[in-house]
């Protein structure tokens, strides 16, 4: 089993992990052999193998996609809607994106006091942090707020903000849902706009629990689409361009996604940029045909799927292959700068060396997007291309790849590979710099990205500094962008801040320590060995 921060060790978890491994096996075997050789080498990496041939990996939906009964209280609906994820979330791989959820929660009932509606929130999150996914892990659920301008839709936005910036019973920011603050200038971003102030109150949490994070619907390649169609599913999938159908994230999700192994691709090419972009290229037509193979798997499988037996998906009226090419299929990638490391001798711990190698890196993702983009017209299906986050394969890919060429490969040393095009975490840079080199990279990964910028300590008091980052980053271009720092509280007397090994207040060492991997926050003892080891040499961005 790929190792996940969001996985809770007890005994169903064992028996899951055996049954696990032994299906990845199997299907190994099934699997055309060519290409279970690259995942079993290491160049590729089958996210979710052991759903090969069961079910599709994401879906955006509207709450009313699930609840019907608009003359229901927010509180039946918060309710019944998770009982209705439970179910979602044990019949796919992924997670589940509201794309919407203020407007499709102002549908309902909303005449609940504020103070209730906090409460009832709270409440929610409170379920969807009990382990009720497989009975090891937590629905990965994301809610897309802060687009809706009715009263209903505004008293939504602010009590989800505010419970979850009140925590759950024990005062602990909540692992789950994952809140994403829909930005748009004209809706939010400025004094005058109906919503301003709901972006401040988005900042305040962002400052104090790193929650939420921010979709840029202003963006060059968003700003064209219905914003209510369109978000974040999962920790950065997005999903909007259809062959079969109108552009919309609605009722519709990747199906599957496989990543490559930059690195490994580099060592082979001899320090010879365009032999690796020629490998690069052969390497995507594989996974091109390796996730056709898949899609068609799926398609002729009699998997039960809730999605389609309650008629979630697109043309799901119809049959399995009409409704699934409404999917994308997705190329992901990662360690594009261990990559270029190893391609050209470079140390990227040093900022100049960034910029020298910053249109070779450029030119590897118009390569990558160019393949995708000849796929869709060649296959007539959905190919995107994938910024992965590649929570177990980072570590995976460089334990395997030092194994085969153990101080020749200097990137895998270190036990873990660098997230996508994400600057090295051992980078000293400055926080602007970071994303003026990252920024560039969003507008060609459609199938979805984030950026993120690490802070050395919780910026509670400087929510102005915190706004400064987030509107460079929307400026920017960025598509998708989140701020990190360490997030410490000590379980004696609440203490929060960055805690050294004992707490400042009381002594204790009984300390919670929350960081975010991937996407989403998670204790730092649940970490992977490769996220561990990157953790380790994370350097906080400076301000100059």
């Amino acid at each position: 089993m790929i190792e996940l921060a969001n996985i809770q060790k007890n005994s169903t978890e064992s028996i899951l992990e055996i049954g696990v491994k032994t299906c990845k096996q199997d299907l190994l075997n099934v699997i055309p052999q060519k290409y279970a050789n690259l995942h079993r080498q290491a160049y590729i990496h089958i996210h979710d193998l052991e759903f090969y041939d069961k079910t599709y990996n994401c879906i955006g939906l509207s709450i009313c996609d699930l609840i019907k009964d608009t003359s229901l209280q927010v509180s039946a609906v918060l309710r019944k809607l998770y009982r209705s994820i439970v179910n979602l979330t044990n019949s796919q791989s992924g997670g589940i994106g509201f794309l919407s959820f203020d407007c499709d929660m102002a549908e309902f009932r909303v005449d609940e006091t504020d103070e209730v509606l906090i409460e009832t929130f709270s409440n929610f999150f409170e379920d969807l942090n009990i382990y009720s996914r497989k009975g090891c892990e937590k629905p990965y659920t994301t809610l897309n707020i802060g687009y809706g301008t009715s009263v209903n839709a505004r008293r939504i936005t602010k009590a989800i903000l505010a419970a979850s910036l009140k925590g759950n019973s024990e005062g602990n920011p909540f692992i789950f849902p994952n809140i994403v603050f829909k930005y748009s200038r004209d809706i939010n971003g400025i004094e005058t706009a109906p919503n301003y102030d709901l972006f401040q109150m988005a900042l305040k949490g962002t400052a104090n629990r790193m929650i939420p994070t921010f979709f840029n619907c202003d963006a060059s390649f968003n700003k064209n689409y219905n914003p209510n169609k369109i978000g974040i599913m999962g920790c950065r999938t997005r999903v909007i361009d259809d062959l079969y159908g109108e552009p919309s994230g609605l009722n519709r999700g990747n199906i599957a996604c496989v990543t490559i192994n930059l690195v490994r691709l580099a060592v082979e090419s001899n320090q010879n940029f365009q032999t690796f972009l020629k490998k690069i290229e052969a390497l995507f037509e594989d996974c091109s045909e390796l996730l056709l193979h898949r899609f068609n798997t799926l398609c002729n499988s009699n998997s039960s799927i809730f999605a389609l037996e309650n008629k979630l998906y697109l043309d799901s009226v119809k049959d399995r292959e009409t409704a699934f090419k409404h999917g994308t299929l997705s190329i992901g990638f990662i360690g594009l700068w261990d990559a270029l490391s190893e391609l050209f001798n470079a140390n990227f711990s040093e900022v100049g060396n960034l910029h020298k190698f910053h249109k070779d890196a450029l030119e590897v993702l118009r390569i990558m997007r160019h393949k995708v983009d000849s796929f869709r017209t060649e296959h007539h299906m959905n190919f995107s291309l994938l910024a992965s986050s590649a929570e177990g394969t980072t570590g995976l890919f460089a334990q395997q790849d030092y194994k085969k060429y153990g101080q020749q490969c200097k990137s895998a040393a270190k036990g873990f590979y660098s997230n996508s095009f994400h600057i090295p975490v051992d980078t000293k840079i400055s926080i602007f710099e970071k994303i003026n080199l990252e920024a560039p990279f969003h507008a060609m990964c459609n199938g979805g990205c984030v950026s993120f910028v690490e802070l050395d300590e919780q910026p509670s008091c400087n929510i102005e500094g915190v706004q400064k980052i987030v509107e460079y980053a929307i400026k920017s271009n960025c598509n998708y962008f989140g701020i990190n720092f360490p997030l410490d509280k000590c379980k004696v007397c609440g203490h929060f801040g960055r805690i050294a090994d004992t707490c400042s207040s009381c002594g204790s060492s009984d300390i919670l320590r929350l960081r975010r991997v991937s996407g989403y926050l998670s204790e730092k003892a649940t970490f992977t060995i490769g996220k561990m080891k990157e953790l380790e040499l994370r350097k906080a961005s400076t301000w100059h």
